[in-house]
């Protein structure tokens, strides 16, 4: 399910990426529904994730990380949002931000959920995922309205 998100992630900041200043239509539609994904992603894993993973000292740390750059692409998405995507600087930031999220999303897979795997037992690891998936849902509501 998130390897899934995060090759929808992929996806669509490639398409993004490819469109030209002129595609203003294009840009628009489908950084809003990035922007509502990627948002309710994070804030579940803020909810869900990190506060199981600052509960051990073994995970404490990558908690930690993950606020941070959440923090730091939030920081961006933001910018992104109110600026014009026709602007000559929206798709260089655009850019920086998708290499930050690719990066994010490579931790996440190789080092987090490795590590997740090994300090949580599977019916944790269920019920967590269970739990984000109910979160996202109720986040993604909120951010489309």
């Amino acid at each position: 399910e998130i390897k899934k998100e995060h090759d929808e992630f992929r996806k669509i900041t490639d398409e993004i990426n490819e469109t030209t200043d002129r595609a203003i239509k294009t840009r628009e539609t489908k950084f809003k529904k990035f922007f509502i994904n990627i948002t309710a992603h994070h804030e579940s894993e803020e909810v869900v994730l990190v506060p199981k993973l600052k509960e051990k000292k073994e995970t404490r740390e990558m908690g930690l990380e993950i606020l941070e750059e959440h923090h730091v692409l939030e920081r961006l998405l933001d910018e992104l949002k109110n600026l014009p995507v026709d602007d000559e600087t929206w798709i260089i930031k655009f850019g920086v931000m998708k290499e930050l999220m690719e990066h994010h999303l490579e931790e996440e897979k190789e080092e987090i959920s490795k590590e997740a795997h090994k300090q949580f037992d599977q019916e944790t690891l269920d019920k967590m995922g269970e739990e984000f998936e109910k979160e996202e849902k109720k986040q993604k509501e909120k951010l489309s309205k």
